[in-house]
């Protein structure tokens, strides 16, 4: 029975790392030869949608080639990626935003080529300070420290504007969708919002799809 599931567990890492790897291949096609997406805001129509999941995950595909990754919390309201990584109540985001803290000093590693931005100590007003402090200072600083990618955990959109406000300072909106819980009006509010930030370009992403493993156990390892 051991034996079975690590079998099937190495089976789903394959069919994951597989689904990353597409998904990075389309986002290359999707800008021109001279333009590069190197600032990434990760957000979904509602909350449980699976975006700190997709975040995570999507960080790891571009350092697993090399790529130096800056993966940030962004969600002062159900700081996820925080928790996950075990990494509240440490400096964060909001601690370098109000100069409290240096960037390199409040960025923790997650891997070689992986390090994680925590939300911080949470302001009574998040809205407020992203609005006055902004990100470019933050961002410059990242491309400053070797940073290729800077990819942001941002809250649902539809409820709260913080999103609009990190996907106006990036090159690449993601939507993440949840096949069994999202419905379309949902859906295109949350894209006519992203749209609506100025950010450069937007995709979505289907989560929570059902594979058939014998499909892919056809192809071996």
């Amino acid at each position: 029975m051991e034996k079975n599931s690590n079998e099937n567990q190495m089976s789903m890492n394959r069919i994951i790392q597989e689904k990353f790897s597409a998904i990075q291949t389309n986002i290359q096609y999707m800008h021109r030869q001279d333009d590069v997406f190197r600032t990434v805001a990760i957000t979904s129509s509602n909350k449980g949608e699976g975006k700190t999941f997709f975040s995570t995950n999507f960080a790891k595909t571009y350092a697993n080639f090399k790529q130096k990754v800056l993966l940030i919390d962004v969600d002062f309201y159900s700081p996820s990626l925080t928790k996950q990584h075990r990494l509240k109540g440490r400096s964060g985001l909001s601690n370098v935003l109000t100069g409290r803290t240096e960037l390199q000093d409040a960025v923790y590693p997650f891997s070689d080529d992986l390090d994680v931005l925590p939300v911080g100590a949470i302001p009574p007003n998040p809205l407020e300070l992203l609005r006055v402090q902004g990100l470019s200072g933050l961002i410059e600083e990242a491309c400053t420290l070797g940073y290729a990618y800077i990819i942001f955990d941002c809250p649902p959109i539809n409820l709260f504007t913080d999103s609009r406000i990190v996907a106006s300072s990036c090159d690449l909106g993601i939507l993440v969708v949840n096949n069994n819980k999202t419905k379309e009006e949902e859906l295109a509010l949350a894209k006519s919002l992203l749209d609506k930030s100025g950010v450069k370009a937007v995709g979505a992403v289907l989560n929570n799809v059902k594979y058939n493993k014998k499909k892919y156990d056809y192809y071996g390892y």
